[in-house]
Order: C-alpha cells, then sequence, then structure tokens
C-alpha cells in the first residue's frame, strides 16, 4: 500500500463489495453531450470511461430518472425500459469496468411531471423545481406509489445493464428531497409533520429499490446535511435524517444547500468558498455518534492529499470529486508518483457545470480536450511535421500554454514578455484570497514553463525585426488594455485600471467608484468591499458579472448584495470624471454625480490588435497564429483553447 496516501488509497469492503481505494467520481450529468438519444452516446461513453482512467474506485454516471423519459429538446434523459437502449448502458457499465473501477448510476428524485406541460409534482403545493417559480403540486399517494414501484424497476434495469452501485440523489431541495424538509414539507398526512414520516416515503423508495435488486447493489444517499435557510434542514437535523435514513442504505453522502440561486454555491462551491468548504459536514456526521454507515464528503476537492487529510483525519470514509477530475484526469496518478505540482488545478469557475445546460458544449477552463474526448485523437497530427523555432510574444495565460503545448511537441520555444515576470493577466490573483484557485493556475503554468528548456526572456518588448531571420513561427499573445470609455475625465490620470488596484488598497480612501459592473468590475468591488472600503459600482447595464458563468455570476451577485460596504449603481450612463467624482445619468434621464475617494476604471477591455498585428506583417516569420485578449477579451477557458490548438497546429 501506498505509505504516504495510507487512509485514502486503503481498500475497503461494503456488504462484502470491494473498494480499491476511497475516492468517487462524483456525477455530472452530459445535457450538452445528447442530441436527444435516450441513451448515452459515444461521447458520454468516453467521458465516463476517461473518469474511470483516473484511478478512483467508483464512477458515478449521471444520472436517470423514473419517469417523463423523453427528449425535452435541452437534457440528456437515458431509458433504462427500452430493450435497445438498455444496450449503451451496458456498454457504459462494461467501458468502466475495464478500468478497475465500479460502475454507479446516479437516481435522479425527480417526480413525475418534471419537464412535461401542466403543473410538475412536488412534496407540497407551490414548491419550486429547481430554480422555477413556485409552481409544484401535491403528489398523490396513487403517484407516489406509480413513482415508487418505476424506480424500483429502473434499479433493476441498472443492475441487470451491469451497474454495481446507485446514488440515490436525495439532497439539494430537488422535488423528492423535499420530502425531508420542514421548509418544503407542508403535508398533513403520514409523510409529513415528524422527522420520521418525512422520511418515509424515502424509506419506502430505498427499501423497494433494495427489493427489486435483491440486495446486491451498494446504495448511498446524497442528502443535504444542511439547506442554509431559516426553516429548513439544519445540521441537527441532517443528522436526525441521516440516522434514519442509514438504516436503509450502505453509505451517506453530507452534501448541502438547495438548487436555487442564493445556495447553489454551497452546493456547488466556487472559489469564493474557499477549500473544500464542506467537509465540516460530514465531519459532523462522523463525529455525532448517530452515524454508523460510512460518510462521503463532497465539494471541491482540489488534490489527493486533501482527501488523504481529510480521511486519516477522521472527518469523512470516503471522498468524492468531480470538477478537479475534469481539470486534470491525472490527478490521483501525480498525487501518487509526487508530482503534485504538476497537477492542474481547478480553478472552480464553474464553466463545466453551467456548460452541461447552457453553452450546448461541454467545456473545461484549464482543460482544453474537454468535449473533444471522442475526436482529438484526429484533430491534429500525432506527431510535429518537424521541429521548429517557435517565438511566444507574451506569459500571461495563452502564451504560457502555447509554449508549454509546443515545446511537449518537440519544438524549440523562445517566449518574450515585457515585463519582469511571467503571468500576464493573472498576476492580481495573488493578491485576492477569493481568487486563490486561480492563482495556483497562474503558477501552475508558471512552474510548467520554468521546469522545461523553454528560453524566457523578461524584461524584453518585443517587435517584429528582432523575430526576423530566427524563428520558422510565432504565436502571438500580446494581450490587451483597459479600455477608456469616450467621456471626458476618462484616463488613468483621473482613474486607476482595476487590475492595478490590487496590493495598492491601503492608498485608495474610504470611498471607492468603480466604472464597470462585468465580472472584472464586480471582483474588485467584492474584494475591496471584503477590506471595508465603501465601493460602488456604476453600470449601464441593468445586470451585474453578465459573462460570467451562471452559478459563479449567482455567487458574485449575492455576495455583493450581501456585503454592507457594496452599492450599485444600474441602468446609468456615465457621462464625464474627475479624480474625485462620476457625473451620470441614471435610468431616468436624471444627471447625478457621485464622489468618491478614488475611481477604478473596469470598463472592459481592448485587444492590442495593431501590436498583434505588426508580428504578422513586419516580421519574416512565415507562420504566425494570434491567441488570446489581442483578438478579444477572452476567459481563462478561450485564451487556453486558443493557446493549445495554435501550438498543436504547429
Amino acid at each position: 500500500m501506498n505509505q504516504k496516501f495510507s487512509h485514502v488509497l486503503s481498500p475497503t469492503r461494503i456488504n462484502r463489495e470491494l473498494f480499491k481505494n476511497r475516492i468517487f467520481v462524483a456525477p455530472i450529468t452530459p445535457h450538452s453531450s445528447s442530441n436527444g438519444e435516450l441513451y448515452p452516446n459515444e461521447e458520454a461513453l468516453q467521458y465516463f470511461e476517461d473518469r474511470a482512467k483516473t484511478g478512483a474506485a467508483v464512477v458515478y454516471c449521471g444520472g436517470v430518472k423514473a419517469v417523463d423519459v423523453m427528449d425535452d429538446g435541452e437534457h440528456a434523459t437515458w431509458d433504462t425500459v427500452a430493450f435497445n437502449h438498455k444496450n449503451a448502458l451496458s456498454r457504459l457499465s462494461a467501458r468502466i469496468h475495464a478500468h478497475g473501477a465500479r460502475a454507479g448510476m446516479e437516481v435522479m428524485g425527480l417526480l413525475p411531471g418534471t419537464w412535461r406541460e401542466g403543473p410538475p409534482l412536488t412534496c407540497s403545493n407551490g414548491n419550486r423545481i429547481m430554480q422555477s417559480p413556485p409552481i409544484g403540486q401535491e403528489i398523490t399517494k396513487e403517484e407516489m406509489e406509480r413513482f415508487k414501484d418505476d424506480t424500483a424497476q429502473m434499479c433493476a434495469n441498472l443492475q441487470i445493464a451491469g451497474f454495481d452501485q446507485l446514488l440515490f440523489h436525495f439532497g439539494h431541495s430537488i422535488p423528492i428531497a423535499q420530502f425531508l424538509s420542514p421548509l418544503t414539507n407542508h403535508r398533513t398526512d403520514e409523510y409529513g409533520g415528524s422527522t420520521e414520516n418525512r422520511c418515509r416515503y424515502l424509506v419506502e423508495i430505498l427499501d423497494a429499490c433494495r427489493e427489486a435488486t435483491k440486495g446486491r447493489m451498494i446504495f448511498e444517499v446524497r442528502m443535504s446535511a444542511n439547506e442554509f435557510e431559516e426553516g429548513g434542514i439544519d445540521l441537527d437535523e441532517g443528522i436526525k435524517i441521516a440516522s434514519i435514513l442509514q438504516d436503509h442504505c450502505d453509505i451517506i453522502q453530507a452534501s448541502c444547500g438547495m438548487v436555487i440561486e442564493k445556495y447553489m454555491t454551497w452546493t456547488h462551491p466556487c472559489q469564493h468558498m474557499g477549500y473544500h468548504p464542506n467537509l465540516w459536514l460530514a465531519e459532523a456526521f462522523k463525529k455525532s455518534g448517530k452515524i454508523n454507515k460510512p460518510v462521503t464528503a463532497v465539494g471541491g476537492f482540489e488534490s489527493l492529499k486533501a482527501a488523504e487529510d481529510a480521511i486519516a483525519e477522521g472527518k469523512c470514509d470516503f471522498v468524492a470529486i468531480c470538477r478537479q477530475l475534469i481539470a486534470d484526469p491525472l490527478t490521483i496518478k501525480k498525487g501518487i508518483e509526487g508530482k503534485d505540482d504538476d497537477v492542474v488545478p481547478c480553478i472552480k469557475c464553474m464553466r463545466c457545470h453551467d456548460s452541461d445546460c447552457y453553452e450546448h458544449m461541454f467545456r473545461c477552463a484549464v482543460n482544453p480536450l474537454i468535449g473533444f474526448e471522442t475526436c482529438a485523437e484526429d484533430m491534429f497530427p500525432k506527431e510535429a511535421y518537424r521541429k521548429k523555432k517557435v517565438a511566444v510574444i507574451g506569459a500571461g495565460p495563452a502564451g504560457m500554454k502555447a509554449a508549454i503545448t509546443a515545446f511537449d511537441r518537440g519544438h524549440e520555444v523562445t517566449i518574450y514578455e515585457k515585463k519582469g515576470f511571467m503571468g500576464g493577466a493573472l498576476d492580481f490573483s495573488k493578491y485576492v484570497e477569493f481568487k486563490y484557485a486561480l492563482c495556483s493556475y497562474k503558477d501552475y503554468l508558471i512552474h510548467q514553463v520554468e521546469k522545461r528548456d523553454i528560453k524566457v526572456e523578461l524584461n524584453t518588448e518585443a517587435t517584429p525585426s528582432m523575430l526576423n531571420g530566427k524563428y520558422d513561427a510565432v504565436l502571438i499573445a500580446v494581450g490587451a488594455e483597459p479600455m477608456m470609455l469616450p467621456i471626458p475625465g476618462f484616463n488613468t490620470e483621473n482613474g486607476i485600471v482595476a487590475t492595478d488596484a490590487y496590493g495598492k488598497e491601503d492608498t485608495l480612501g474610504k470611498n471607492v467608484i468603480v466604472i464597470g459592473g462585468g465580472q472584472v468590475g464586480c471582483e474588485t468591488a467584492l474584494h475591496l468591499a471584503d477590506k471595508g472600503i465603501k465601493t460602488t459600482i456604476i453600470e449601464m447595464q441593468d445586470g451585474l458579472c453578465p459573462e460570467a458563468s451562471k452559478t459563479c455570476a449567482d455567487e458574485i451577485r449575492i455576495l455583493l448584495d450581501e456585503n454592507e460596504n457594496f452599492t450599485a449603481i444600474l441602468g446609468a450612463k456615465c457621462k464625464s470624471m474627475t479624480k474625485t467624482s462620476v457625473t451620470y445619468e441614471d435610468r431616468d434621464g436624471n444627471e447625478k454625480t457621485a464622489e468618491a475617494d478614488t475611481i477604478i476604471l473596469a470598463a472592459g477591455m481592448k485587444p492590442l490588435a495593431d501590436l498583434a498585428d505588426s508580428f504578422a506583417t513586419d516580421s519574416d516569420v512565415p507562420e504566425w497564429t494570434q491567441i488570446g485578449d489581442c483578438i478579444r477579451a477572452r476567459t481563462v477557458e478561450q485564451a487556453t483553447a486558443e493557446a493549445y490548438n495554435a501550438a498543436m497546429e504547429l
């Protein structure tokens, strides 16, 4: 056994079933991999097979439901009944087994009518469905019986298809979980009232599924150990619920929150929440003295060491990981080999989670291969046609990723960076506590450049003529500059650019105005407000942070709204500014002036297009590609993907 990770990598048995280690791959539902098939297509098959290759003990696929199985034009939905649809499910379990992992399936707790026309069924009248308005209709006992029987049959079908265990999704206030919570269960029959009554229906489902599978499958229950909403499940109530459910399952997963905007980032922690912020709930279950079944912790684990520490300290028995194993599928193997510095860190941007429903393509900000699993090997030549001398202009995230990829393809690479350090637009992250994950990614890229034989010319402002006669290709990543609005006084003499404010917080005064409510402006405002500085955003649009991933944007807006030092002026058009004031026209057409000690400029970024073009037109380098912000303002995901693709094309 690996002595360094003797807890997380130790095998264990539950009900005579062997788990090779204590790591589970948490499920993600591949909505954007579905084209309407009622079975896992090749994209989904490959994604979950790749998760098995990570070395985890269990791969949970997400997910199936017992009712309303249809192509609704948006979501992935898998049929477990039709004979030919089960063929693909059997292939899915077999491909997971081929890599030594147990095949698990998430059983979604969605009651009849969730996606069909008419009132969807919930525990009680007026409940929400995920993030819907309060439109739910109380499910009848007859419908409850049918749903229970259908779920049991579905589980039996999954067993026939080769699945070893099931994750019953009884958390996050999705329809079935609403039975558990006093906030959402208003029933007056035997399924409402006391904790025992609120657990009754879920116990009946588990028992029916256990009977249908003849006791030969491992059952894990995901539940919200704390819903965080007044009147809902608190930790004490969560422990009571878990102590009842544990007699009808094999493992309890201590998740939390509700699938509404305010609590989504407890359920799926973004980087503002800190390192694995939900671990304390699993620890509370373990130390309550009332839970005797193994407990799984979930939520933002970033490394094998973090999982080892959690288990070694007795805080949980298993750790469920999803996003980190998307960012770097080799996280476990690199940890075992002592290559922690080579693990690509998840930046917790929620791009993978949110793209599943909203962006029509499954992607990862730091892993450009995600979304291309079935075709990546055919997109580019397996090796470079010939070794080339490559210049990379700029050592921001795009430039560094391009240099690393080009070097690994066998090219000779030189980076030119006009500043005295690498990191580019990500350098600010070292000053921001809640940007720790992004800072880790920046440091990872720098380390990867430094460990390779890549020549780095710092404090060197490259010119096209410097490249003449020296290089076969140039990758142009010169970045962007802050956009200056065409209004009187909007300049760096009167204001300070947002990224330049970091590390200088003590010089800004007690009252700051941020012009611009995009993600940069909002995170700058949050950072300053957290430090006790009265901060006001003036934004022309009617909302904040529109370009961030949905969950991350929701979190930022909620944190700003809850911060007593923050104010937003929306629908406001800036007219002029001085060093201490901004005059604007509000949404009603009234002209007003706001005063501050410092004005921060966050109106967006303008690509250095002319400079970028000059390297293509004014040098004799025969091959060139522009990447990153010099094309237009980019996210980390876009910059990483463009850099990887450009380097692979060399």
